[in-house]
């Protein structure tokens, strides 16, 4: 009796997972269907890469801290395999219907506004006529743009610096709150649970505008862009955003988009693929980029 009873448990489970493995694969043939089609309509494979500190210092390497010469190396391997960096304004503009992406694209984002972003980043890509956005958090640009601190170590970029950087047209800025980039009140700009919503509403809509004012008012075009703090949203931040004008918000989920014209919700909740040391780039990008592990 036990023995049957016992078989009859491991078939029934043996069904199961067949059965689960069979709409497992029928959501992603359905799933490749979808993105064939998005494709054939004239969408576009957007692979987005984040980088966030760059330093030469081995004993710093982690997982959102990279060398120079790795971040050299990726460089040199989108080149060589034919992708292009694009900037927010000309996705925007493709979305709009106002112009072409590369048949490569790729968007090369940096987080949080490192000074060794200006430090090691920059001219590396000023050398390959590469373009790139760095996404700051506003108290840290206004902190040191006080004090005039400028260490590959520790130190934010300064507006001066931001300036300097868009105005050579190899970075875009992008917003990435003024002071939400903390969890010890709440996750980034997430709503607490003791909030409601019209009190949420007017936090977030405060702490970006805050933003926005102070890098416009530094000489700064106002981002398009919003990075989210730890990659963490809601339909709450979604629907704020896309009020307050925003194009384009950045996630840290690790796929790659497909951006389509005429679908300018194409741009929001744009995947990324964080850049960690202690990969090799073509490892890295077997991921990171489409067909490149097939």
């Amino acid at each position: 009796m036990e023995r049957t009873g016992m078989g009859k448990l491991v078939m029934q489970m043996a069904v199961t997972i067949a059965l689960l493995g069979g709409i497992c694969a029928w959501n992603l043939h359905r799933a490749d269907e979808r993105v064939a089609a998005m494709l054939e309509q004239g969408g576009v494979q957007l692979p987005v890469i984040m980088y966030h500190s760059i330093l030469k210092d081995e004993a710093r390497a982690g997982p959102y801290v990279l060398s120079p010469a790795a971040l050299e190396a990726d460089l040199d391997y989108l080149q060589h395999n034919g992708y292009e960096t694009v900037t927010i304004s000309e996705l925007v503009d493709f979305v709009d219907g106002k112009g072409d992406l590369p048949a490569k694209p790729v968007l090369i984002t940096f987080d949080d506004g490192f000074y060794n972003n200006y430090l090691y980043a920059y001219p590396l890509l000023a050398e390959r006529d590469m373009q790139a956005v760095v996404s700051v958090i506003g108290e840290q640009t206004a902190l040191y743009t006080e004090s005039g601190q400028e260490n590959a170590y520790w130190s934010y970029l300064s507006a001066g610096r931001l300036v300097e950087m868009q105005e050579s047209g190899v970075f875009e800025i992008g917003n990435h709150s003024y002071d939400l980039h903390d969890d010890s009140v709440r996750k980034g700009c997430l709503k607490k649970r003791s909030e409601s919503v019209d009190e949420y509403r007017k936090m977030l809509t405060d702490d970006i505008h805050l933003s926005q004012t102070y890098l416009a008012e530094s000489g700064l075009t106002p981002p398009q862009c919003y990075a989210y703090p730890y990659g963490a949203y809601s339909d709450e931040t979604e629907d704020i955003l896309k009020e307050m004008g925003f194009r384009c918000t950045l996630t840290c989920e690790a796929r790659i988009n497909i951006i389509s014209p005429g679908d300018p919700d194409s741009l929001f909740l744009l995947g990324r693929y964080n850049r960690p040391s202690g990969m090799s780039t073509t490892t890295f990008f077997e991921k990171a980029l489409p067909g490149e592990g097939s």
